[in-house]
């Protein structure tokens, strides 16, 4: 194939300046191609010449492992104007390539495994430290590996392996997580009661300006978790809720009971783990056979969806309202200030969040083994999308143009 032959060609020139590694892009190029991606091998965009092209490239040639979600010739028919904001389709590529080794790693929802991406814009991430994004999947009841946290839900096809780089075939293009104001709507059935108790809420945020947690979940707060009570769990509570309504300080309490201020913690993380709320009250963990549960005083919830992803934190649904209006503020501020001093620190994306590493990749550099799942759909209640981003249509023509991203300056006409 003309494209093949010339790829070493064309990369000849970058790696030098670049530190790119022609055999594995090549390889990958190849991969791509014999495994029937044929749309986004045959589109090439010159985003190679922009840094953050030039760095995805670098990394994803460095030898590491890395895990990347490929979308199928179907999910790229999109028209043929594709957007011309290079940065953008860098970013949705971004999204698309978790760090680390995930050979042998399997979850079973709601289990979930989560690795942390190469998106690091932060107009689309505002995590703590800087952090970058995760994405994470799991074997759903049709015995499929789902994407959680998109909108169309988008399964595991088909998974390959070439050198370091793990190719999973996924029947959609991949949504950046979006702010709660935008989740909420695109999640009707679990949240769409919160957020009405939380408009109620008033506190101080980081920025020292008064709002409600609504907000401040929203927009400000950089890294934190949040249990948030599904629909039926606010209308079971809504006596108790109502009656603190004129109690300022209870109802506080009792939302920031639910909070983890300053931390971003998935659910491989919560097992057998004690955590400081933000009103200062211990949250124990426990995972057994059943599920996950959070405590907070006398009340105990089950995780019944974890790990819906938001550009600064995560949210973990209950099915339960933790109804504590205890207090500790000397707590309080000494766990968020250990959050912020934490979050200073160096962290290594070279395995599942959660989990250590349970095996290495076989075989020799360039070898190719691929195994095949049945496609299908299924259900996937969590929900996903571009924040503050062009719309789905757009983000679909991004996927066309998803190998022009990797391979830059490729293609041949």
């Amino acid at each position: 194939m003309r494209l093949l032959a010339a790829a070493p060609v064309l990369l000849a020139s970058a790696p030098l300046a670049l530190g790119q590694n022609v055999t594995i892009l090549t390889e990958l190029l190849s991969a791509l191609t014999s495994s029937g991606h044929t749309r986004l091998a045959s589109v090439a965009t010159q985003l190679n010449s922009t840094s953050v092209g030039q760095s995805l490239l670098k990394q994803l040639s460095d030898g590491t492992p890395y895990v990347l979600f490929a979308p199928t010739d179907s999910a790229c028919d999109a028209p043929s104007n594709i957007t011309s904001n290079q940065d953008l389709l860098a970013d949705v590529v971004a999204y698309h390539i978790a760090q680390g080794n995930f050979t042998g790693t399997t979850t079973t929802y709601p289990n979930t495994t989560l690795g942390r991406t190469l998106l690091t814009d932060p107009a689309y991430v505002q995590l703590e430290g800087n952090k970058s994004q995760v994405v994470a999947w799991a074997v759903r009841d049709d015995n499929k590996v789902h994407v959680l946290n998109q909108r169309n839900d988008s399964t595991v096809t088909n998974s390959t392996t070439v050198g370091n780089i793990t190719i999973n075939t996924i029947d959609h293009v991949l949504n950046i997580p979006e702010p709660l104001s935008a989740t909420i709507p695109a999640d009707n059935i679990s949240l769409t009661g919160v957020e009405g108790a939380l408009n109620q809420v008033q506190i101080q945020g980081e920025d020292q300006n008064a709002g409600s947690l609504f907000s401040h979940l929203n927009s400000t707060l950089h890294g934190f978790t949040f249990f948030a009570p599904n629909s039926s769990a606010i209308q079971e509570a809504s006596n108790t809720l109502s009656s603190l309504a004129s109690n300022t300080t209870a109802l506080q309490a009792l939302f920031q009971n639910h909070l983890i201020n300053g931390t971003t913690v998935y659910s491989p993380e919560l097992v057998g783990q004690n955590f400081t709320s933000a009103a200062g009250e211990p949250l124990s963990f426990v995972l057994n056979a059943t599920g996950h549960y959070v405590t907070s005083g006398n009340v105990t919830a089950h995780v019944i969806q974890p790990d819906v992803l938001l550009p600064n934190g995560v949210i973990h649904v209950i099915d339960r309202v933790l109804v504590n209006t205890e207090s500790d503020t000397g707590a309080a501020s000494s766990a968020a200030s250990s959050a912020s001093s934490a979050a200073t620190q160096s962290t290594s994306a070279t395995a599942p969040i959660g989990y250590s590493a349970t095996a290495t990749l076989a075989g020799p550099s360039g070898s190719v083994a691929s195994s095949a799942s049945a496609s299908g759909s299924g259900s996937n209640a969590a929900p996903g999308g571009m924040y503050a981003a062009p719309s789905m249509g757009q983000v679909l023509s991004v996927g066309i143009a998803f190998l022009g991203v990797l391979i830059g300056g490729l293609v041949v006409a």
